[in-house]
């Protein structure tokens, strides 16, 4: 029986790290700046470059902030003036793999150097950056991941506060739990290809200029280097 319960805790224990970027387990990555002594946050989104990514721009500019976008290849090739006027805009963009797989815990080395390689390609074709900082498709990393950043060179950036905004339908619901967990060096998660996430942050960038917090870039934020 406690052989049992032993091996049963041990796939719970895989399943949780190897779905959490945050954990720092399989891969090390950066999800907040605990050190900072400045009301400074940063805003990421995953998943696009797409239309509703030139709505969150506006939003953006309006506020004055800048924020990370962390893009999948495939995107990049369908939408490159996009994917061009976020970083025309200053802000940050990254590699979020090629194909956004969903199998991305089940892909080995191999694979996932060439996801993550063959995004860089398209940018560098795109815009003549070199991408280093990268986020694991739905925060799922292994051993494999590991050993594919260090293949690749690139740096691990996770988030701190995951907002949900991609499955909760209600607006108030992922925006109040976002106000809940802010402070000072956190990086938020959202998804510039869901439309309602327009509404959502422009109310938390009320809700932050009004407690006197900066939006920054994740590179800024974290003290690293977003392009080689």
């Amino acid at each position: 029986m406690y052989v049992l319960a032993f091996i049963v805790f041990y796939i719970l224990f895989l399943l949780t790290v190897s779905t959490n970027v945050r954990f720092n387990f399989f891969v090390e990555s950066f999800s907040e700046n605990r050190k900072i002594k400045e009301n400074q946050i940063a805003i990421t989104f995953d998943d696009g470059p797409v239309e509703n990514t030139l709505e969150i721009l506006k939003v953006l500019d309006k506020y004055k902030a800048k924020a990370g976008f962390f893009c999948i290849g495939k995107r990049i090739e369908e939408q490159p003036d996009i994917f061009k006027e976020i970083i025309e805009k200053g802000h940050l963009v990254g590699n979020h793999t090629y194909t956004h797989t969903r199998k991305m815990g089940a892909l080995g080395v191999s694979r996932i150097v060439w996801e993550i390689k063959e995004c860089n390609r398209i940018a560098e074709e795109t815009a003549g950056i070199k991408m280093m900082l990268f986020r694991p498709p739905f925060g799922i990393v292994s051993p494999k991941t590991h050993k594919a950043l260090q293949k690749t060179g690139l740096i691990s950036v996770g988030w701190s506060i995951r907002s949900f905004d991609a499955i909760v339908s209600s607006e108030e619901i992922v925006l109040n739990r976002i106000k809940k967990r802010i402070k000072p060096g956190a990086i938020i998660l959202l998804h510039d290809n869901n439309a309602k996430t327009v509404k959502i942050l422009e109310q938390l960038l009320v809700f932050l200029k009004n407690n006197n917090y900066e939006v920054v870039r994740p590179d800024k934020l974290l003290e690293i280097n977003a392009y080689s």
